[in-house]
C-alpha cells in the first residue's frame, strides 16, 4: 500500500465512514441500455472489466462482492489501492471510489450480493436505500 505521503488521502484513523479501507472500491460503469442487454451481460462486463485489472476473469470474480444492474451500473471489489488507479484508464468507466458501508450495523456495502463468483437471485431490496435516497435527493 502506499504510504500516505504519496497518496492523496487521509490516515486510515481519520477516515470517518465506517467501511472505508481503500481496500473495498465501487466501480461505476457508463449506463447500460437495459433493453438490449440481459442482466447477466451486465454482470459479465463486470468480471471483463475487473480481469483487465487483476488479469483473469476467474481472479476478477473470487475479488466482486456486489453488483448493481438496475437503478446504477457498478461493482464492488477488492483491490489494492494501487490496482485502483489502473480502472481509470478503462473504457467505459466513469467513477471508481472507496467504497463504505452502507448498513454499518450489519457491514453491507450495499448492492446486489456476489457470492463465490456468482450474483444472488436479483431482489428489489437490494436497493431500497439507493431508490429512496435518490428520490428525496430530487424533491
Amino acid at each position: 500500500m502506499m504510504n500516505n505521503e504519496s497518496s492523496n488521502r487521509p490516515p486510515k484513523e481519520t477516515i470517518l465512514l465506517d467501511g472505508c479501507d481503500f481496500e473495498h472500491w465501487l466501480v461505476v460503469l457508463e449506463p447500460f441500455d437495459v433493453n438490449a442487454v440481459t442482466r447477466d451481460e451486465i454482470i459479465d462486463s463486470y468480471i471483463k472489466t475487473l480481469a483487465q485489472v487483476v488479469g483473469s476473469e476467474d481472479e476478477a470474480r473470487k475479488q466482486i462482492y456486489s453488483v448493481s444492474t438496475r437503478h446504477y451500473f457498478a461493482f464492488g471489489c477488492i483491490v489494492s489501492e494501487e490496482l485502483s488507479y489502473k480502472f481509470k484508464e478503462l473504457p467505459k468507466v466513469r467513477w471508481v471510489l472507496p467504497d463504505s458501508y452502507l448498513d454499518v450495523r450489519n457491514k453491507n456495502y450495499g448492492g446486489e450480493p456476489f457470492i463465490n463468483g456468482q450474483a444472488v437471485p436479483y431482489d428489489p431490496v437490494y436497493h431500497e436505500e439507493w431508490v429512496k435516497n435518490y428520490h428525496q435527493s430530487r424533491e
